[in-house]
């Protein structure tokens, strides 16, 4: 697994995107995606409204 971990980083870094290893809390009232970063109402949620990314 840290093998794969490691290329992922690698691929990432090579397309100039930032690394960040964060998670949606969907315990709370509202989480941040961790794809683009934008804050949303996490009841009745399963993707984030501005990128798409399916939490479910």
């Amino acid at each position: 697994m840290q093998v794969h971990e490691r290329y992922l980083t690698r691929m990432v870094r090579r397309e100039g995107l930032p690394v960040h290893d964060r998670q949606a809390d969907f315990d709370a009232e509202e989480t941040t995606c961790p794809a683009c970063m934008t804050t949303f109402q996490t009841a009745g949620t399963s993707r984030c409204p501005e990128c798409g990314l399916n939490f479910g």
